[in-house]
């Protein structure tokens, strides 16, 4: 049973601070796991093991320490029959200090249990603001290239229109184009046949006063000569 915070720690009176350093490392370690998993014996251990080393660690509280030890040894001393009782005092105010440092090591589990609430509270709030923005980031840069999309779309039809509407007025061009062509041709046609129409009229009509010539040439010419046999016969 240890009666000493030496005694807890496993090392003498007279260990140097590096002996008492390496002891409560080593003690440390090996009821940290069982702490950490819920061991409240381990737990309160760890609690005596670190007060121990904080009074035992610094020189002017160690040295209080050795003389309240050595004042008891020497009140154990002067009354030997009173030594249980003493025991028994010195014990309960070991509990009664390991008591109090328990409950400020709950207080301080308490608190850091909450700060760690907290930071995992905030972690979990960064990582939700982080998805949120990735998500706003990716549903802006799908809407970019939404628009994008749709502008390309817009340019393309655009272009199609105006390629359409270029080769509407094309097509009306040559159609134009060529109807007044035909228009064109279709008068020149219904000239030369109306030239030729007056021509053949004038030939006709030629014709007519060449044969009206002819005839009257011949009506002359037998007149000329039932005359001539008149004048032949008279004589």
């Amino acid at each position: 049973m240890a009666n000493t915070l030496y005694d807890l720690l496993e090392v003498s009176q007279s260990a140097s601070a590096d002996a008492i350093a390496a002891c409560y490392k080593r003690l440390h370690a090996q009821y940290a796991e069982s702490a950490a998993k819920g061991d409240e014996d381990a737990t309160n251990r760890m609690i005596a093991l670190r007060e121990a080393f904080t009074t035992l660690s610094e020189p002017s509280r160690r040295q209080r320490y050795d003389d309240s030890l050595a004042a008891r040894d020497q009140e154990v001393e002067a009354e030997p029959a009173g030594r249980p009782f003493v025991k028994l005092i010195v014990i309960a105010c070991i509990v009664g200090f390991f008591g109090i440092t328990y409950k400020k090591y709950q207080a301080a589990q308490e608190t850091a249990r909450l700060e760690a609430e907290r930071v995992v509270a905030a972690a979990k709030q960064a990582e939700t603001e982080a998805i949120k923005a990735q998500a706003d980031a990716r549903l802006a840069a799908e809407e970019r290239y939404a628009v994008e999309r749709a502008e390309r779309q817009r340019q393309r039809d655009e272009a199609m229109e105006r390629a359409n509407r270029e080769r509407d007025i094309a097509y009306g061009n040559q159609v134009s184009h060529n109807l007044e062509r035909a228009e064109a041709e279709a008068r020149r046609t219904a000239l030369r046949e109306e030239q030729q129409k007056e021509q053949a009229r004038a030939n006709a009509e030629r014709q007519k006063e060449y044969e009206a010539e002819r005839a009257l040439a011949r009506e002359k010419a037998y007149l000329r000569q039932v005359e001539a046999e008149k004048n032949r016969y008279r004589y």
